[in-house]
């Protein structure tokens, strides 16, 4: 009787061992699991951080019953610009016609008296761009928002409402 209890004995840790190895595998696969959601929502949220969303163009967009009212702004041309891009790696160049849309004939003036400096202004931007940063349309919206803030900072006021490119070349 006494072997019976010995031996009663020594099943039990084997029972005990089955288990806690049961466990542990249990517990990888949960673990392995709880990795590959983690990496999984990492991803998505790494694409949506990297999509491209434009921007609202100005805080202060006219509301559309005054935007019918306003009509079309006078377009102020400004010269050809032909800069040398920032690019390390091979020179590249990038040139550019613009228009710049002001609201009145005041706007207008006040444009055409800064007219050297905000040439020098858009010269200084543009040459401070890569190929990569202007290449895509995205880019160029981007690079449309900067110049005109910039520009309306630089003549102190809002006279710039938007910026349109008629000719833009960038190689």
């Amino acid at each position: 009787m006494a072997d019976k209890e010995i031996e009663d004995d020594d099943s039990q840790p084997q029972e005990e061992k089955k288990t806690k190895s049961s466990i542990s595998i249990f517990q990888i696969i949960i673990i392995v699991l709880l990795l590959a959601v983690l990496g999984l929502g990492g991803f998505i949220a790494w694409k949506l951080i990297n999509l491209d969303i434009p921007v609202a163009q100005n805080e202060q967009q006219l509301a559309p019953e005054d935007a019918a009212d306003a009509g079309p702004g006078i377009l102020v041309d400004m010269e050809n610009i032909t800069i040398n891009l920032a690019d390390e790696d091979e020179s590249r160049f990038l040139r550019v016609k613009m228009k710049l849309e002001v609201a009145d004939e005041e706007s207008k003036t006040k444009i055409d008296t800064y007219n050297v400096q905000i040439k020098d202004l858009i010269i200084t931007i543009l040459s401070s761009k890569r190929f990569d940063d202007v290449r895509t349309p995205q880019g160029k919206y981007d690079l449309k928002l900067e110049l005109v803030y910039r520009i309306n900072s630089l003549v102190d006021g809002e006279h710039v409402n938007n910026m349109f490119f008629s000719d833009f070349v960038a190689q």
